[in-house]
């Protein structure tokens, strides 16, 4: 059995996990003592909301865009400069707090400036997390992760409501950015950055910055069990979110919390947040990842109903447990699960995508019942979400979380290709035809396997997929798609896991002439680098238009 202590043996998982641990202690008081400074500043409750969620709203903006710089580039570097907007973004919120400046505009706007760096990094970490340590030993980390980010959910509110209550918001927001500078101290000189390159070389090219994003999104619109894991993962996490973006407004209203007050009852989230992160670890191995997120989300439904019905301190004090429990061991299950089934080469950009999906209905559950708010009593609205929890568990028979062999996701090496002289990098589109011959009485189970291959085509960039009968020749089919270029297709070639390589070879099976079906690659004459000559001899004919004036002004029989 796995120890908890196993991935401290690493020592960068350990400097990396310790630095991390007092920046996110800075993170959560801004994150949870946001609302309570934008309550005091103004009675709306959507923007008091609005200061809980704005946070993930803005990393939504920046999310895919550092994934793909993750997996091309260089992790350690797009971590280091995220951390350091976190420091320019809490640097802002002390000087506009100094200079009585700060008011629900602004807030928002150094909230908004944390939220991006938080999209731009959250990926990138979860992926490196994962790469300091053993493939076996990555549920363990990540638990140890989401543990020591929940360690600055319990002392950031307790400091935090200090520091307000004696010191004021200047004072307040200081401090948060003196806990962060560790670990910007650590990701600069910190040299395993070697190792954390991901681009994905193939054949001699490495995907451009564009290509690397739009990988990503492919991949994941193209893998069911994502789509299986972001459907729940909404589910959750939309109603969920309500009773964090209002419990500002619960405590005011029902609880008449002072800073010092609020912080600890914030606090007691955080304990239920590390309990939850200790014990699942433990609790992995016995329980499908379904059965987890569905009684996390049970018994955050129960307390709700538990707090509406009593809306007391002494009932608030385990409600909050329970909460922070059920939200650490529904969301870090769901994370696992995300990342369980995408393999190496195209992790970050996945996780950047999948940030989006676990950040957006966060938002918009925290605003929309924010809203449902203004209209409705407050109690009555932490009804609903309550209510609007058990839709994720009633579809657990349709949206299953995957459960996927590791090994299965390995990439396998192609054979080489011979490629005339002809044929460049940039050329394409390509057209790549497989010829089968196919039994009648196997045609059926053949296109039912053809249906499989065609989600790994589309997953590794073939679009137009399509298969086809001969009307001349019974049994002879022939499968189609197209590349963007030989670059690309090169690259797709790279990508096949043993998984995709199986879906193929089962395909292949089928096939009864001779030898292994026919590929047959076809590139586009047209060419990249043509169609930009053409492009630049339109762009110079024009500027000469332009120059000369009486061109444009003659008449065509002139």
């Amino acid at each position: 059995m796995l120890a908890l202590h196993d991935p401290l043996r690493s020592r960068s998982f350990r400097w990396l996990e310790g630095t991390g641990m007092f920046a996110n202690i800075g993170v959560w008081m801004v994150a949870l003592f946001g609302g309570y400074i934008m309550e005091r500043l103004t009675t709306s409750p959507v923007l008091v909301a609005l200061a809980t969620d704005m946070s993930p709203l803005a990393g939504i903006l920046a999310v895919a865009f550092a994934g793909a710089a993750s997996d091309s580039r260089d992790l350690r570097l797009v971590l280091l400069l995220a951390k350091l907007l976190l420091v320019t973004s809490v640097t802002f919120l002390v000087l506009i707090s100094a200079t009585h400046a700060l008011n629900p505009a602004t807030l928002l706007i150094g909230v908004a400036g944390m939220g991006l760096a938080s999209g731009a990094s959250s990926p990138s970490w979860w992926t490196t997390v994962g790469n300091l340590v053993r493939p076996e030993l990555i549920p363990v980390a990540l638990s140890i992760d989401s543990f020591q980010w929940n360690i600055g959910q319990v002392v950031g509110p307790v400091l935090g409501g200090v520091i307000v209550h004696s010191a004021g918001y200047t004072s307040f927001f200081a401090v948060c950015g003196v806990v962060m500078l560790p670990l910007v101290g650590f990701l600069y000189i910190w040299r395993g950055r070697t190792n954390l390159r991901l681009s994905t070389p193939g054949a001699g090219a490495v995907e451009s910055f564009l290509g690397s994003m739009s990988s990503g999104w492919r991949f994941f619109v193209n893998t069911p069990g994502l789509r299986n894991v972001a459907v729940r993962t909404a589910l959750y996490v939309t109603p969920a979110a309500a009773f964090g973006a209002l419990l500002p407004l619960f405590a005011a209203r029902y609880l008449h919390t002072s800073a010092f007050e609020y912080g600890l009852f914030l606090a007691l989230g955080g304990v239920g947040a590390m309990a939850a992160a200790l014990l699942l670890p433990r609790v992995q191995g016995h329980l499908h990842l379904d059965a987890l997120v569905a009684a996390a989300a049970l018994t955050n439904a129960i307390a709700l109903v538990a707090l509406v019905t009593w809306p007391t301190r002494w009932a608030a004090a385990p409600v909050l447990v329970v909460t922070g429990a059920s939200w650490v061991g529904a969301t870090t299950t769901l994370i696992i699960a995300a990342r369980q089934v995408v393999p190496q080469w195209v992790q970050t950009r996945a996780l950047s995508i999948y940030y989006i999906v676990l950040q957006g209905p966060m938002v918009l559950g925290g605003i929309a019942f924010g809203v449902v708010n203004t209209f409705l009593p407050l109690r009555t609205t932490l009804l609903i979400s309550a209510a609007a929890l058990l839709p994720g568990i009633l579809v657990i028979p349709r949206f299953g979380l995957p459960v996927v062999d590791r090994a299965a996701l390995e990439l396998v090496a192609r054979s080489d290709l011979t490629v005339g002289e002809h044929v460049r990098p940039d050329d394409g589109p390509v057209l790549v035809l497989v010829e089968y011959r196919v039994d009648e009485q196997d045609v059926d189970d053949f296109l039912a396997a053809m249906a499989e291959l065609r989600i790994v085509r589309r997953r590794l960039g073939g679009t137009r997929w399509g298969v086809f009968e001969d009307s001349a020749e019974h049994g002879k089919y022939l499968e189609t798609f197209l590349v963007t270029s030989w670059r690309g297709y090169l690259l797709q070639r790279d990508h096949y896991t043993k998984r995709d390589t199986a879906i193929e070879a089962r395909a292949s099976a089928f096939h009864r002439g001779p030898g292994q079906p026919t590929f047959t690659r076809l590139v586009h004459p047209e060419s990249v680098e043509a169609a930009r000559t053409r492009s630049a001899w339109r762009r110079e004919m024009l500027r000469l238009v332009s120059e000369r004036p009486d061109y444009a002004a003659r008449p065509p029989d002139a």
